[in-house]
C-alpha cells in the first residue's frame, strides 16, 4: 500500500505497544491496511535502552499467547523466577539480611526481556503486512469526515500526507494525542527513578548468600533470574538480568524521602548506593562492570482522561499513561489497551463499546494507582513488606489475571454484567491499601522469620489457580466469587484479626484439600 493511500489504522510508534497492536489487529482482521510511523529505523541493536525489561503474568501471557511470541520468549529470553524482595537494612559484609521469594520458577511463566531483540522479532513477524515509515514523526492530525489526515515529517524535513480511518498513539512518553487533546491528568504518585545497564551478569548469589540453615534459598542458584528488589525506607533498587551479558539496575524512590539531585548521574547514584545498599555497592565496585548507559526520570507518573474515541483515535502503552515500575505492570496495560483497541476497530459493535472500554481502562489504572500511592515509606518495615507485597500479588492473581488470562477482559458484555463484582474487588483493594498507608499499620502485628519462602502460600496457590479449562461466563463468575471469599478473609486477617502470617500459609492447604 502506498504511504499516501488511505489506511485503516495509522499507529504512531513501532515500540512494544505499537508492534504488538499491529500484530493483534492483523490476527483479528488480516485485510486491515496498517501504517506505522516510527522515529527510528530497524533493526534495533540488542540491549537498546528502554524501560520495561520485565514482565509479570498478564503481560507475559499477552506476549506469548495473544501476540504469538511464546517460542521466541522461551528460546531467546530469560525465564523469570518471580519477584524477590531483600532487605539489607544498610548493613555490610556478612551481616544478616531478609528475603521473600521463591526457590523455583512459578507455575505461570514470566520473562526478563531484551527489548531490542523482542521488537526486532515483532517487526520481522509483521513483514510486508504493514507499511512502515521510518525515521519520521507525526506532526499534525486533523479529522475530516471519516478520516484522520496526518502530516508526517521525515528526518530531512520533508512533510508527506497520510490518511487513516483510525490513529493510535503508541509514541510512549512523546504522548502525541494526549498533548493534542489535553488529556494528561496527575496520578497522585510522587516518585522518580534513575536506571542504568551494565555489561555483565550481576549475580546476587555472589553478595547475598546467607549460610544460615534457616535460609530456604541456599540451593536456588537461579534466584538471580528473579526481578530482585533491594528495599529500604522510601526506595527500592531493581536488579533485572536482561541476558547473560547484560543487567539492568534501577533506583526508584519517593521524592519526599530521597532527592533526585543526589542520584542524577552515575557517580552520584553509586555514592547513594554506598550509603543505602553498601553490600551491593561493594560488589559492583569489585566487579567494575562497564556502564552502558544512564537515564533519569523525575515524577514519572501520569494518567489520561480518555483512552479511545468514536472519532477514530486511541492511546496505548506509555502514550496512555504510566503509574509505577514496581511489579512491572507496563506490559499488562499494553495488553489491556491493545485488546480494547482491537475490539473497537474490528468488531461490528466496536464503536458502541467504547464508552465502557474507557471505563474499564480507567478502573484498571486507578487500581494500580491505589497500589502504589504513598507505598514506599514503609519499605524499612519487614512486616509491611511481607503484608503489602503478598496482598498485592495475591489480589492481582485472583482478580485481574483471572479476567484477562481467561479471555474476559476482551468481552465487554461480560465485564458489564459483572461490573458490581468488579467494583467490589477494587473497593476491597482500596480498603486494604488505605489501611496499610497508616504509619506502622502492621509493624507490631507479627514476628516474622528473616527468610520467607512463598512455596505453599496463598500467593503460590493463586498463581497456579488462574486458568480455567471451562472459560464460560458462568465458570469465570464462579471462580471470581470464590476468589472474593478468599480475599475478604485475607483482608480481615490484615485489618482486624492480625493473623495474615498464619492465613497466608494455611489457606492454600485448606483450599487444595477442598
Amino acid at each position: 500500500m502506498s504511504e499516501h493511500a488511505p489506511h485503516d489504522v495509522l499507529i504512531i510508534g513501532a515500540g512494544l505497544a505499537g508492534l504488538t497492536l499491529a500484530k493483534q489487529l492483523l490476527d483479528a482482521d488480516p485485510a486491515l491496511g496498517i501504517c506505522i510511523v516510527h522515529n527510528r529505523k530497524f533493526p534495533y541493536p540488542e540491549r537498546i535502552h528502554k524501560v520495561g525489561e520485565s514482565t509479570v503474568e498478564i503481560g507475559a501471557y499477552y506476549l506469548a499467547e495473544i501476540v504469538g511470541c511464546k517460542r521466541h520468549l522461551e528460546t531467546e529470553h530469560l525465564r523469570k523466577m518471580g519477584l524477590r524482595f531483600i532487605q539489607t537494612q544498610g548493613l555490610t559484609g556478612d551481616a544478616p539480611y531478609r528475603e521473600i521469594g521463591l526457590g523455583y520458577y512459578p507455575h505461570q511463566p514470566t520473562y526478563q526481556i531484551d527489548r531490542g531483540k523482542l521488537e526486532n522479532h515483532l517487526r520481522d513477524a509483521l513483514g510486508e503486512r504493514v507499511t512502515l515509515i521510518e525515521n519520521s514523526r507525526v506532526m499534525e492530525i486533523e479529522r475530516e469526515g471519516d478520516l484522520n489526515n496526518v502530516a508526517v515529517r521525515d528526518h530531512d524535513g520533508v512533510v508527506a500526507p497520510v490518511a487513516a480511518r483510525w490513529v493510535v498513539d503508541a509514541s510512549g512518553r512523546g504522548r502525541v494525542l494526549m498533548k493534542k487533546f489535553e488529556l494528561q491528568r496527575p496520578a497522585g504518585i510522587n516518585h522518580s527513578a534513575i536506571w542504568f545497564r551494565v555489561a555483565g551478569k550481576v549475580d546476587i548469589n555472589e553478595f547475598l548468600s546467607s549460610q544460615d540453615e534457616a535460609n530456604p534459598f541456599g540451593h536456588a542458584r537461579e534466584r538471580g533470574r528473579s526481578t530482585t528488589h533491594l528495599i529500604g525506607r522510601g526506595y527500592w533498587v531493581w536488579i533485572i538480568p536482561i541476558s547473560e551479558q547484560t543487567t539492568s539496575i534501577g533506583i526508584v524512590f519517593d521524592n519526599g524521602i530521597h532527592s533526585l539531585s543526589e542520584l542524577s548521574s552515575h557517580p552520584l547514584a553509586t555514592s547513594w548506593l554506598a550509603r543505602h545498599e553498601p553490600r551491593f555497592h561493594a560488589y559492583m565496585q569489585r566487579e567494575a562492570f562497564e556502564v552502558i548507559d544512564f537515564v533519569m526520570l523525575r515524577n514519572y507518573s501520569y494518567l489520561s482522561a480518555q483512552f479511545l474515541s468514536k472519532e477514530g483515535w486511541a492511546l496505548t502503552g506509555e502514550a496512555a499513561g504510566f503509574v509505577d515500575p514496581m511489579y512491572s505492570n507496563g506490559t499488562d496495560m499494553i495488553g489491556l489497551a491493545n485488546t480494547m483497541i482491537t475490539n473497537a476497530i474490528t468488531q461490528p459493535d466496536g464503536l458502541e463499546q467504547i464508552e465502557r472500554m474507557n471505563g474499564v481502562m480507567a478502573e484498571a489504572y486507578a487500581g494500580f494507582v491505589d497500589t502504589h500511592r504513598e507505598s514506599y515509606a514503609g519499605f524499612d518495615d519487614w512486616n509491611y513488606v511481607f503484608v503489602k507485597t503478598n496482598w498485592d500479588a495475591t489480589f492481582y492473581f485472583l482478580f485481574m489475571s483471572v479476567l484477562f488470562m481467561n479471555g474476559k477482559f476482551a468481552d465487554i458484555g461480560f465485564i458489564e454484567s459483572i461490573h458490581s463484582e468488579i467494583s467490589a474487588f477494587y473497593k476491597l483493594h482500596h480498603q486494604v491499601m488505605t489501611y496499610l498507608r497508616q504509619p506502622g499499620a502492621v509493624s507490631d502485628d507479627y514476628a516474622l522469620p528473616e527468610f520467607i519462602n512463598l512455596v505453599g502460600s496463598i500467593q503460590d496457590y493463586a498463581n497456579r489457580s488462574i486458568f480455567l479449562a471451562d472459560k464460560s461466563n458462568d465458570a469465570v463468575r464462579a471462580l471470581l466469587e470464590k476468589n472474593m471469599v478468599i480475599l475478604r478473609e485475607l483482608a480481615d486477617s490484615i485489618m482486624q484479626n492480625k493473623s495474615f502470617d498464619e492465613k497466608f500459609f494455611t489457606m492454600a492447604a485448606r483450599l487444595d484439600a477442598a
